[in-house]
């Protein structure tokens, strides 16, 4: 008797957004990149690298391997399944957000593999494990990216001018 296949999530999966759906507008408060990748084997590791150095930079080690992990799979299904140049571009907001752009129009898809399939799972994990993820259409390709929680920015200190001195107690001003 075969073992039951594992059930996938049914939510709808976000490929790419619809024009008539602006996305929200992050706060401007990181981004590094973009990284031009090279079409070779050690573009994922360089990557990765990439990720670990800048989410570190940004206070946001904790994310760094689940990110590490689902950046390899865009970077290697750009490898694989497109064509030009890749490159890498990280953008912080109220989520971490990395995108992995490259000269295919073709976005990419869910599947479901058998337990007989050698490939077919990368977006899934990449579905399961990030918060949101889809694909935009360029004038040269796409950029298919995924976002992480980041914690909640520290408030802008403001400058000693703009806050009022405390009143005193109503016992000191008799």
């Amino acid at each position: 008797m075969d073992p039951p296949r594992p059930r996938w999530p049914s939510r709808p999966v976000p490929v790419c957004r619809p024009a008539s759906e602006p996305a929200a507008p992050e706060p401007d408060t990181g981004r590094a990149g973009p990284w031009p990748l090279p079409r070779s084997g050690e573009a994922c590791a360089l990557a990765r690298r990439a990720v670990r150095h800048t989410l570190s930079r940004w206070g946001l080690g904790d994310l760094a391997d689940t990110a590490e992990l689902l950046v390899s799979e865009l970077v290697a299904n750009a490898l694989r399944h497109a064509h030009g140049p890749v490159h890498l571009t990280l953008v912080r907001g109220r989520s971490v957000c990395c995108q992995v752009g490259d000269g295919s129009r073709e976005l990419p898809r869910v599947r479901r593999a058998t337990a007989d399939d050698e490939d077919g799972r990368g977006m899934s994990m990449v579905d399961l494990m990030a918060c949101d993820w889809g694909a935009d259409r360029t004038p040269w390709g796409k950029e298919v990216w995924f976002s992480l929680p980041a914690p909640a920015l520290p408030a802008p200190a403001l400058p000693a001018t703009a806050v009022p001195a405390p009143a005193p107690p109503a016992e000191e001003r008799d």
